[in-house]
């Protein structure tokens, strides 16, 4: 029986769904479990069963999901947001000693992908061309000897979705922009103009990549995109090889660059399925699949190139509605109780 629990599950709707095709394509038993603190998250509504939980911050939150996952015999947790990742890293053992696996990267790798100046000294690391980055306290020595040019972005240190991203043209709006903020708060980073490219990564834990797919944003709303198309992965690959090496990814990440005329320039690294995944999907990643071989310990074969190129994702809104009465509190809602469009 593989349970599969998702939490923090919010939105992701056609995540479940794929990883529900991959349940009954390998004729393999199992439930899809989602959980999150709000009871109106769509994706609770998807799973066949559902669970409220506390905020990622409470001293609860893992307790909560080991006692979930020792109830309802999971085999692996499917963490979906940035801030639970250092959390659930930190814990995998305590997981592992009922049965289950987190899908999680090392601890030292999430910190690394949690730390924009982090990054970006693990780009240059790796040998790849990456943002030049510096803390607040830098910039402006890092501007008088031509390290950054103008124009700049100011960025939290950590910190997803395109949230608290400021545009500086002068140093007036560069001081501006840093006023009040400390080093350990944001990072000063050269802005990067080219067409933006996040690439799908799925990896076994030991630096081998199994899988790449490009996909190029057309238009994002709110910080996730919504609208993309596949793209060849010749230009990347070297690059992506360089940066799984170092990280190990366990499961899938997303690598974001931006391709400009200097080549793929790199900026961030989401160890977890990214929002826009459901693309890479229908290109034939088959990410969800290849979790369900990581997790058995079954071998699974390299297929890097194995996906289909041109492939445009273009996302609209849908919807479940449930009566009042009929919403999640502590555990599943009767499937017969959604009202449907």
């Amino acid at each position: 029986m593989t349970n599969i629990l998702f939490s923090s599950a919010g939105r992701r709707v056609q995540l479940l769904r794929s990883f529900r095709r991959a349940l009954s394509q390998r004729q393999e038993e199992g439930k899809i479990l989602a959980a999150d603190m709000e009871p109106t998250a769509p994706a609770l509504y998807e799973a066949d069963k559902a669970f409220i939980v506390p905020p990622v911050v409470s001293s609860e939150y893992v307790t909560r999901l080991l006692d979930i996952c020792r109830s309802e015999l999971v085999r692996v947790v499917v963490p979906l947001i940035d801030p639970e990742l250092p959390i659930l890293a930190e814990h995998t053992a305590e997981f592992a000693r009922i049965g289950t696996t987190v899908l999680v990267s090392s601890a030292d790798s999430v910190r690394v992908a949690d730390d924009k100046l982090a990054t970006a000294a693990f780009f240059e690391a790796c040998g790849v061309a990456y943002a030049k980055t510096c803390c607040a306290s830098e910039a402006e020595a890092a501007i008088a000897t031509g390290r950054i040019e103008f124009p700049l972005v100011v960025k939290p240190r950590r910190g997803s979705a395109g949230k608290g991203v400021r545009y500086c043209r002068t140093e007036h709006e560069l001081r501006f922009c840093l006023d009040g903020w400390t080093d350990d708060e944001v990072v000063v980073q050269e802005y990067l103009e080219g067409c933006e490219v996040t690439i799908d990564v799925f990896g076994d834990g030991t630096g081998r990549v199994i899988a790449a797919i490009p996909r190029k944003r057309i238009k994002v709303r709110g910080g996730e995109v919504e609208r993309g198309v596949t793209i060849d992965d010749a230009q990347f690959r070297e690059s992506v090889v360089a940066i799984s090496s170092l990280f190990k990814p366990y499961g899938p990440i997303n690598v974001q660059c931006f391709v400009t005329d200097r080549g793929p320039v790199f900026t961030e690294i989401n160890p977890r399925f990214g929002g826009g995944y459901p693309l890479a999907d229908a290109a034939g990643a088959q990410f969800p699949e290849m979790v369900l071989d990581l997790v058995s310990g079954r071998a699974i074969e390299p297929r890097l190139g194995s996906y289909e190129r041109g492939l445009v994702m273009m996302r609209f809104d849908d919807a479940f509605y449930a009566r009042e009465t009929d919403l999640i509190v502590s555990s599943q809602a009767p499937r017969s109780s959604r009202c449907h469009p």
